[in-house]
């Protein structure tokens, strides 16, 4: 096996991390179709489930692609679909917290099995030492990130 320059490493990783991101986002896509929600929907649960409860301008802030009023609008559904809650901040009268309720909590934690589909792709086209080499970088460079 010939050695490879740092240029083609970095664009092996480049095209390995496209295409991961291609893949999540359909796995992503079928699953929020699954559940009856838009991509938009789905990332808003997203959110709420790594972040529990948050004011509306957090969420603003981790789904950028989203306008404010945009973003109401898939409040408003969310909460017509028995997702959120939503209640006014105390500290701020202003705002809302938005919590997910357990129907969302159940929806989002099944989400990591769905991307198992995935993971099994990637994994078995390596031995069970690949397999094991590659969780151990994969945690090295999570670190770092």
């Amino acid at each position: 096996m010939s050695l490879r320059t740092e240029q083609q490493q970095s664009e092996i990783i480049r095209e390995f991390l496209i295409s991961v991101g291609q893949s999540l986002q359909q796995y992503q896509y079928s699953f929020a179709c699954s559940a009856e929600l838009s991509r938009h929907e789905f990332n808003v649960l997203f959110v709420l489930g790594t972040r529990g409860p948050v004011v509306v301008k957090e969420i603003a802030q981790q789904v950028p692609a989203i306008s404010l009023s945009t973003l109401t609008r898939l409040l408003d559904s969310l909460e017509d679909k028995g997702y959120i809650d939503r209640r006014m901040d105390p500290s701020d009268r202003r705002s809302f917290i938005i919590s997910p309720t357990d129907k969302a909590n159940q929806l989002m934690n099944s989400f990591p099995r769905h991307i198992d589909c995935l993971v099994q792709r990637i994994t078995k086209a390596l031995t069970p030492e690949e397999q094991a080499s590659l969780s151990e970088l994969i945690c090295k460079i999570k670190s770092q990130l």
